[in-house]
């Protein structure tokens, strides 16, 4: 089943080497069996405290179904955060052969994209608070559609733009995205001790990536 699966993959990527191909299959694999874990597993650790005693008296609701409420919410989000980690990374791999065909100078390139990631990073969190968190994660994927687009182009100046827009959409995409999840998590009214579990379910979903 995994072969067959694998060389469907490879019809459908012909160009592509087989390692290649059998690694996007492994990381597909390995990100779809996280994301059934966090759906049908979910740990009922958490004891009602007073803060929940009185979120659930105001808002009418009982430990079940602000339970379940939370359950969908978190898993909306992995989903979401960790299919865009999966594409970021999957990108990262084969920028470098991708450049390398195209005879240009790649250290100035990536130099460029971390000084513009660190230029970037210090007042962006603030840009992000005053637009909004949800339009920032939008922008996020707006741009990597565009610096998608540049990388189609062998022409050095539309490369060199293409990695001053990844230095603003990294340090958009480790920081909007958890920015919003903690704001709606509070909009909603769900505990504060119960964000660390969404927190560390994104560890595990990311270390599972790693370890592929």
């Amino acid at each position: 089943m995994i072969r067959q699966m694998s060389d469907l993959l490879s019809n459908v990527l012909p160009e592509w080497p087989a390692w290649a191909v059998d690694l996007l299959f492994t990381m597909t694999a390995a990100l779809s069996f996280t994301l059934l874990m966090l759906y049908f597993y979910t740990p009922d650790d958490e004891k009602e405290t007073e803060e929940e005693k009185k979120l659930l008296k105001s808002a009418h609701k009982t430990h079940q179904s602000l339970h379940a409420e939370f359950d969908k919410f978190r898993s909306s989000y992995l989903s979401v955060y960790l299919v865009i980690t999966l594409a970021d990374w999957m990108q990262g791999t084969h920028m470098y052969t991708l450049y390398l065909s195209y005879n240009v100078n790649i250290s100035a390139l990536f130099l460029t994209g971390f000084l513009s990631g660190a230029i970037f990073a210090p007042f962006l969190g603030s840009l992000v608070d005053k637009f909004g968190r949800k339009r920032s994660c939008i922008v996020y994927c707006i741009l990597e559609i565009v610096i998608n687009w540049l990388e189609h182009y062998s022409s050095f100046e539309m490369l060199l733009f293409g990695r001053v827009l990844g230095g603003i959409s990294t340090n958009l995409l480790f920081s909007a995205f958890e920015s919003w999840m903690a704001t709606e998590h509070r909009k909603r009214g769900f505990p504060e001790e119960w964000m660390a579990r969404t927190y560390s379910e994104v560890s595990r979903g990311i270390l599972s990536m790693e370890d592929c």
